[in-house]
């Protein structure tokens, strides 16, 4: 289930790693290609996924994940944060003069009720930063492992339009 961002107190990653099981990440299609050839991404009606091997994440590894830089899908980088462009009044959340509605999914167990104070408002502030490209990471991820996977492709992925806009990134939020 997923609450407006204000009724939110505090929240913290501590890396516990079972969102990595129970949560299937979106891919925008410019992820999808930067790790199609890992064998680990699928595509359904038009979206793509990562594959999980059972209920696991391929690239977790014990409560980590090898996907580092630019290779962490958006989706995972912002966990538990999910980010709108349309939505109820209380999620509302104005970036750069920009509207958004920002939710917090409440599988998360480090997800704190209560009012928004100013600490969880940065943390929401980083959130929509990463959409925006204004920060790659932040408070939002886990520790990492101390060697990531390499990016594999060589070459450029093949053109399509609008795959790095912003309306895709936004929709790459949400399972």
């Amino acid at each position: 289930m997923r609450v407006p961002w204000r009724r939110v107190a505090s929240w913290h990653c501590d890396a516990c790693g079972k969102c990595c099981v129970e949560y299937t990440p979106k891919l925008t299609y410019y992820e999808f290609l930067k790790l199609r050839n890992t064998g680990f991404v699928i595509e359904k009606s038009g979206r793509y996924y990562i594959r999980k091997i059972g209920k696991h994440c391929p690239f977790q590894m014990g409560r980590l994940c090898r996907l580092q830089n630019k290779l962490k899908p958006l989706s995972c980088r912002l966990f538990p944060f999910s980010i709108y462009k349309k939505g109820e009044e209380e999620a509302l959340y104005e970036y750069m003069g920009e509207e958004l509605f920002v939710y917090v999914d409440t599988f998360c167990r480090n997800v704190k009720f209560g009012r928004a104070g100013k600490s969880f408002k940065e943390i929401v502030d980083d959130a929509v930063s990463i959409i925006y490209g204004k920060k790659k990471f932040g408070r939002l991820t886990a520790p990492t492992l101390p060697t990531p996977v390499s990016q594999s492709p060589s070459q450029p992925p093949p053109s399509r339009p609008s795959s790095g806009s912003f309306r895709q990134q936004i929709s790459a939020t949400h399972p």
